[in-house]
């Protein structure tokens, strides 16, 4: 029989959603007013970089290279930043959501300030961090940032959970469909904002990342194990 088991607070579905809603914000943010770029989702910078390369256009595919390039430094930078958190016992996924804050902060400050270029590298700095941050929702793998692979597992975890009558495999499947609505209720909530406000719609990505410091300092405070139950009970 299945047993509800606990988790650790980054790995609770309120991280998840929380932190995709925010990646799906941000993607539809640089792509709608920093010229049809992405700071996370690569795949479609890459793509882009191509087909300019393909039109001849260089000056123009050097824009879609700069956030990748940004994105990849930021893997590198984030392995040794985590080695010098963990070295220091501080808490990564709180630590790592506070300077994922920081970011998004310096962001919004440069908007009349920097570069529409700098804009994006600072976003893509943000989405390297993210992603090599929050992997798990509930012990199952799952993306931040790009959503190919979460689309193909919440088809493949549902039916498998369904044929196999293994109810762990098929909330896996349905939690991850959740993280796909999350993802777009996200990038809705960018274009509905940038409409009207252009680049300071960046300004309310804010408050889910408040959010979800509160959360985690309050889960690292109540210890290692999460329960949806109780955690803003008096400690």
């Amino acid at each position: 029989m299945f047993r509800q088991k606990s988790y650790p607070v980054y790995e609770s579905m309120l991280c998840a959603f929380l932190v995709t809603f925010i990646s799906g914000f941000i993607n539809a943010f640089t792509y709608l007013t920093q010229g049809g770029r992405f700071a996370g989702v690569q795949t479609g910078n890459l793509l882009m970089l191509g087909i300019r390369l393909a039109e001849g256009r260089f000056l123009e595919a050097i824009k879609f290279l700069i956030p990748i390039l940004v994105f990849m430094t930021g893997q590198v930078l984030t392995y040794f930043f985590k080695s010098w958190v963990i070295k220091h016992r501080f808490h990564w996924h709180l630590f790592s959501s506070l300077v994922l804050t920081a970011l998004d902060v310096i962001a919004i400050l440069g908007l009349k300030l920097f570069h529409p270029y700098i804009i994006v590298g600072i976003l893509s700095l943000f989405m390297s961090l993210q992603v090599d941050t929050f992997k798990s929702i509930r012990g199952t793998p799952f993306a931040t940032v790009m959503m190919t692979g979460n689309i193909k597992n919440a088809a493949y975890y549902w039916v498998k959970g369904v044929i196999e009558k293994d109810i762990k495999i098929r909330k896996d499947g349905r939690n991850i469909l959740f993280i796909l609505v999350t993802f777009s209720l996200g990038a809705m909530c960018s274009t509905f904002l940038s409409i009207p406000l252009g680049e300071l719609s960046l300004i309310f990505s804010l408050l889910p990342l408040v959010f979800l410091n509160a959360y985690l300092m309050v889960g690292v405070k109540r210890g290692p194990q999460y329960n949806p139950k109780n955690i803003f009970k008096k400690v």
